[in-house]
């Protein structure tokens, strides 16, 4: 569980000075990126250089904003080679500073995973770290689902952000709620102090009240927690990850939008003496993900590698590891599975076979099987 953000300052701003507002965050950072219409009016996060660009009523974008922070390819370094010499070997560049401005929940929960992943561990991974550092989050509070696929309060993503924001805004009818939740967030305050004033008293109130009420208008999908314990009890027969192995396409999408998955590969890139190690999204539903130099894959079938994407999603093992499961609830699987068998639905089939293998007779073999099949991590 996501250790609460207890907000330094929580202020108010007109919401007709939204603009102004986002103009002056506009000029305090090298890029600012938010939501805007692209082409056939989709949304989507890029970079604006003009408030009016900015678009404040919008759906989760189909790819979240965390790809600024793992983006879907990347240098991990560059080198030079001349014969004779041994090569020489230049890190990633460095990275201007970034706002990114209007991040859901969901996805302020989602780079706190990612976070954890790859910052958190034994060994930090160096280059998300600088691209991390660089960047400044401005969460948007949603209060009410911004599509039938929401389902961020049955992973406790929403519907506002609890921790991982330097400033969240909510809007309250005529008003945004402005949280402070960092040093970077206190000095976007001082940037735009003259916008800002207190919150009162009966302001916080109405907007506690709102999000208590929002529980009930998000999609309940897949009871998570109860999936989880039959995840990390292995008390899921070995036949349904057949069934939904078999209806997979291993297409990866779910991965590929998914804000929370970190499966990445790395290959080589030379031409004329210069080259660049790249890191690019990979998805655990690929069959090549798992193969071995040797020729070995342990997870040649889909039913393994589906079993092996929902433990990986819902097991406590990752809940123990970084703070949250495996999902946000953002609900993009949902949107993109054309075979139908999202996170959502695999949660919902997990509770319902798993009371099944509870009162099986073969329990206990089904239990021994799922063992066997490869719980490590992606």
């Amino acid at each position: 569980m996501e250790q609460e953000t207890e907000a330094t300052e929580i202020l108010v701003l007109p919401a007709e000075k939204i603009r102004q507002f986002i103009a002056m965050l506009i000029g305090a950072t090298d890029h600012f990126v938010a939501p805007t219409r692209a082409l056939h009016e989709d949304v989507v996060f890029a970079e604006v250089d003009e408030a009016d660009e900015v678009e404040l009523d919008y759906e989760n974008t189909l790819i979240s904003p965390a790809c600024y922070v793992l983006p879907q390819r990347e240098a991990v370094f560059t080198y030079a080679m001349a014969e004779g010499q041994p090569p020489e070997v230049r890190a990633a560049r460095e990275v201007e500073s970034h706002i990114i401005f209007g991040v859901r929940p969901c996805d302020v929960a989602a780079i706190e995973y990612l976070d954890r992943f790859f910052m958190g561990g034994e060994f930090a991974d160096d280059v998300y770290a600088r691209r991390r550092e660089a960047k400044t989050i401005v969460a948007m509070g949603c209060i009410n689902p911004q599509n039938d696929a929401c389902w961020c309060t049955c992973s406790n993503a929403g519907p506002v952000a609890r921790s991982g924001y330097d400033m969240q805004l909510t809007l309250m009818d005529d008003v945004y709620i402005v949280e402070v939740g960092s040093e970077r967030g206190e000095r976007l305050a001082a940037l735009t102090t003259d916008l800002l004033d207190d919150a009162g008293s009966d302001l916080l109130e109405e907007r506690q009240r709102r999000i208590s009420e929002a529980f009930e208008t998000f999609e309940r999908r897949g009871n998570i927690a109860q999936a989880m314990r039959w995840m990390s009890s292995d008390e899921t027969p070995e036949e349904m990850w057949e069934e939904l192995g078999a209806k997979c396409f291993s297409c990866g999408s779910c991965s590929l939008v998914c804000p929370v998955c970190s499966c990445f590969d790395t290959h080589e890139y030379v031409e004329d003496g210069v080259g660049a190690r790249i890191r690019c999204w990979d998805s655990c539903h690929f069959p090549g993900y798992s193969l071995e130099a040797s020729g070995f894959n342990p997870r040649e079938d889909e039913a393994e590698r589906m079993f092996h994407y929902a433990h990986h999603k819902l097991c406590s093992d990752t809940f123990n590891k970084y703070g949250r499961p495996g999902c946000v609830g953002c609900g993009r699987c949902v949107q993109v599975c054309s075979a139908q068998i999202d996170l959502p639905r695999i949660a919902q089939t997990i509770r319902e076979r798993g009371w099944e293998c509870r009162n099986c007779p073969h329990q206990a073999e089904h239990a021994a099987a799922n063992v066997t099949e490869g719980t490590d991590e992606d």
